[in-house]
């Protein structure tokens, strides 16, 4: 294990500062949910979490690993289909309603992109509690809290 040299307190709630240096090398934005791992009941590892869901359609369902992206067989047998004609490549990718809004350059944050997709699974799960909701949208509790406030003030 590498030695950073870098110290932090935990707070009155047991909340601790990642370091800057720390956060902008693993690519870990304000937000990204963190997965913990405890090593030989002594060390406790960090690591930003990724989805399991496909990079591309969002399915869990038959999953594969594939150069640090999950894909799934219906996405990756698109993906190698030399079959496709030039009409189904350039036909739009995104439904019209889950385009970016214009303005920003055409991107979305990752807060927005999963506040729009927790807005659509309150509308599909109208009765799920928090915890629900997590789960189906690979989250933790916490983020949907997070999330639901966000949305409740705009």
């Amino acid at each position: 294990m590498k030695d950073t040299g870098m110290i932090r307190s935990l707070d009155s709630l047991g909340r601790i500062v990642v370091p800057v240096e720390i956060r902008m090398t693993r690519n870990i934005d304000i937000g990204d949910p963190i997965e913990f791992f405890i090593l030989d009941d002594e060390i406790i590892v960090l690591r930003k979490y990724t989805s399991t869901e496909c990079t591309f359609c969002r399915s869990l369902d038959h999953v594969t690993y594939y150069k640090e992206q999950f894909i799934c067989n219906n996405c990756l047998k698109e993906l190698g289909n030399p079959d496709r004609t030039n009409e189904e490549i350039t036909q739009p990718l995104i439904a019209a309603e889950d385009r970016p809004e214009p303005g920003r350059g055409g991107r979305r944050t990752k807060t927005e992109e999963m506040s729009q997709r927790l807005e659509k699974a309150i509308e599909e799960h109208p009765y799920a509690n928090q915890k629900e909701l997590a789960e189906v949208l690979g989250i933790s509790q916490a983020r949907v809290s997070q999330l639901k406030r966000k949305l409740s003030r705009s």
